[in-house]
């Protein structure tokens, strides 16, 4: 996912709403509740069919079965989970119970609603989910910038700013390398120019901010 922060903060960037299920009555219904309210879902009979439409660049809310032949809506969850983990997901069960509902739900899912679904719950869910999908993918892809920043640097960089992050000044660190102050304010400059940064503490601040680890190892 190759994005800016200006493509990120955009005011016009919208979620995706998917409809995942093995069931065409179900699919039809969704598709017509939704678009009484003028949201037109794309339709996904498995979850193969679906992994080939979305690649985790853009924000999406997933309506989704739990059951389903080939790959379960957990399954697909857990791969989400790897590539995208920003998406909002809605599972609907006509066999759930409270167990994989807790299960779902501790993976990230935004909700658990059992079929035969309440209409009005739903577009409820949906609408939260559109909102909830844009604010995770804009975390999300904040994250991957500073991360792709962070790459940039040497080695000798990297543990130079893990030290910064952890609030060392700089004649701690010299110390702790076995440096002098001089260069370890050269590493500094370098880091900050590398990574486009309007200072070192922004960038320890957006760090922090997104979790973003910084890897000391080459």
């Amino acid at each position: 996912m190759d994005v800016t922060p200006a493509d990120v903060t955009a005011a016009d960037v919208t979620a995706t709403v998917f409809v995942v299920d093995d069931d065409p009555e179900l699919c039809e219904s969704v598709d017509w509740l939704l678009g009484s309210i003028g949201i037109s879902p794309r339709i996904c009979h498995s979850a193969d069919d679906f992994l080939a439409q979305y690649s985790g660049d853009t924000p999406a809310c997933i309506v989704l079965d739990v059951r389903m032949p080939t790959m379960s809506g957990p399954r697909l969850q857990e791969k989400l989970n790897e590539f995208a983990p920003h998406v909002a997901i809605i599972f609907v069960s006509a066999h759930g119970d409270i167990r994989m509902s807790v299960s779902t739900l501790q993976a990230g899912a935004m909700d658990f609603l059992e079929k035969p679904y309440d209409p009005q719950r739903l577009l409820d869910a949906v609408q939260a989910g559109m909102e909830k999908a844009v604010e995770r993918f804009r975390t999300h892809a904040q994250k991957r910038w500073v991360e792709s920043k962070v790459a940039l640097l040497t080695p000798r960089e990297r543990e130079i700013l893990a030290l910064v992050v952890e609030g060392l000044p700089s004649q701690n660190i010299a110390r702790r390398l076995d440096m002098s102050v001089k260069t370890v304010d050269v590493h500094r400059a370098r880091i900050k120019s590398k990574t486009d940064a309007d200072s070192i503490s922004t960038l320890v601040r957006d760090i922090l901010r997104f979790d973003v680890e910084v890897p000391t190892n080459p």
